[in-house]
């Protein structure tokens, strides 16, 4: 039988390929006008697919952060009001451990890539002049 953990990642993995797949196909017309831009950009700076992948690493990067700092505002408040109750204190510390360790995680995941070569992090998809091109 299938679970609900499985039907889950199914859709998941459904919705993801409609959405890569309307991507890619509005990435070969060569420019794509968003309903909605992606918070912190305009619809102008997504047109293209390589702006549209900046924009969202960008606002993946931004989110985390932001629901980190979320995460580790409420296991503060469970802390806070645990009044001695050592199950709801290990609780806290548990939701402000995990907070911390995915926003380190992914900083230093950025640090690396970085750190490797600065051009993993600055997303440019645009295609590279072929020799003929060069040429003209």
């Amino acid at each position: 039988m299938l679970t609900r953990k499985k039907i889950i990642e199914f859709l998941f993995v459904l919705t993801f390929c409609f959405v890569a797949g309307s991507l890619i196909a509005n990435a070969q017309t060569g420019e794509y006008t968003p309903m909605e831009p992606i918070p912190g950009t305009s619809i102008e700076e997504q047109k293209t697919f390589p702006n549209y992948v900046k924009a969202l690493y960008g606002f993946i990067i931004w989110t985390s952060g932001i629901s980190a700092m979320f995460m580790i505002t409420i296991g503060g408040f469970l802390y806070a009001t645990a009044a001695g109750n050592s199950s709801r204190v290990e609780k806290a510390k548990g939701i402000i451990g995990d907070a911390l360790l995915g926003l380190v995680a992914i900083l230093t995941a950025w640090l690396i890539l970085n750190v490797i070569n600065p051009d993993l992090v600055n997303i440019d998809l645009s295609v590279p002049a072929t020799s003929s091109e060069t040429k003209k």
